[in-house]
């Protein structure tokens, strides 16, 4: 299951096109869509069967999965941040592999003191449960849990103790063990330096929450951390040495934690002419460096806009890296938290950088 923003349909889109069989890429895929663009935005979808069996699923969430934000009804939003509503965990986890709809919960059917009550939720859930309907989803056994960061405050989003609460919550409407977080990229709503080290800093909590939940005796054995923001780092500063905004003899450890902070004025260069609200800087969204006058420049096959990645660049290497992470829990007969530690580091050092893939990896 992924859950969050476009930028994680994106690449739930990626891992579709993997994970189904040849010839199956038009595979039974049930998906609730909102016409406010052209192509729709999808909120919820699910893609059946997948390579070795069960499904693999996308849910529209652009807030974390706080019980602050637990409402109904909780449409698919465009302008604002979406609240979320375990009925519509349920209506994942009731979903049948043949069907090709999503079934929500009607508002007739329930009273509005029930809709966000968890009690009401868990018992809905261990009744469809009791049905034995092996065709049927009940339980995800892992959750990819992008935090929303075009959507929300970066202030917000460090905190330990709302990310812990994310991930309680996803355990407990969805039934996911295993939680995979990617690390934050730069993106165009970052527009200081003092919001590009906040960014590092959410991505230091993510691992240290990370680290914290594995090692610890909880109902979520594995939280894992896959190092986008890594990756897209290294593949912006490539990019920023060849639109000459830093020299190619300056030696650049990318092993070194905090290299990004300390580039923070390469990052940030962006057009000083635009009509952009959320201008993209030159390094995510340019092949050659414009002059002072432009106000666009002549793309990259990085990002469109500065907030969504060209999933034609970076969507092997995801799939890959969350192949990799997976199996590190589940290749394994009795993965150990040390074990998977290791694991990690080797995906993310493989998968999520620039370095070229080790033929043990194949």
């Amino acid at each position: 299951m992924f859950i969050g923003d476009s930028i994680s349909a994106q690449f739930a889109q990626a891992f579709d096109s993997a994970a189904l069989d040849v010839g199956q890429e038009n595979s039974v895929r049930a998906k609730n869509t909102m016409s406010v663009t052209s192509p729709d935005v999808v909120c919820m979808s699910i893609s059946s069967p997948i390579r070795g069996g069960g499904v693999s699923a996308f849910w529209r969430v652009t807030n974390l999965l706080l019980k602050e934000n637990n409402q109904w009804p909780a449409h698919c939003s465009w302008v604002k941040k979406q609240h979320w509503n375990e009925g519509q965990a349920l209506t994942f986890l009731n979903h049948q592999y043949n069907s090709t709809k999503l079934v929500m919960p009607s508002d007739a059917e329930y009273n509005q003191s029930s809709r966000t009550l968890t009690e009401f939720w868990q018992q809905k859930k261990l009744a469809s449960f009791k049905t034995g309907n092996a065709n049927v989803v009940n339980t995800f056994d892992v959750a990819i849990l992008r935090l929303p960061h075009g959507w929300l405050e970066l202030d917000y989003m460090n905190n330990a103790t709302r990310i812990n609460e994310a991930i309680e919550t996803t355990y407990r409407v969805l039934g996911a063990t295993t939680i995979i977080i990617p690390t934050l990229p730069l993106y165009n709503n970052v527009k200081s330096e003092n919001d590009w080290e906040k960014v590092a800093q959410i991505n230091c909590l993510i691992r240290e929450v990370a680290q914290n939940v594995t090692e610890s005796e909880s109902d979520v054995h594995y939280v894992l951390v896959q190092e986008f923001g890594n990756l897209t780092n290294q593949v912006l500063m490539e990019n920023a040495k060849n639109l000459n905004l830093i020299t190619y003899s300056r030696e650049i450890d990318y092993s070194q934690q905090g290299w990004e902070v300390q580039l923070a004025d390469v990052f940030l260069q962006r057009p000083s002419k635009t009509t952009r609200q959320w201008p993209p800087s030159h390094a995510q969204v340019c092949s050659t460096f414009p002059s002072s006058e432009a106000k666009t420049c002549p793309g990259v096959k990085i990002s469109p806009d500065g907030m969504h990645w060209c999933v034609e660049t970076f969507g092997a290497r995801f799939t890959a890296s969350i192949a990799c992470l997976l199996g590190c829990v589940f290749n394994i007969a009795r993965p150990t938290s040390e074990g998977v530690k290791k694991c990690m580091q080797k995906c993310n050092d493989n998968f999520m950088s620039l370095a070229i893939v080790s033929d043990d990896m194949f």
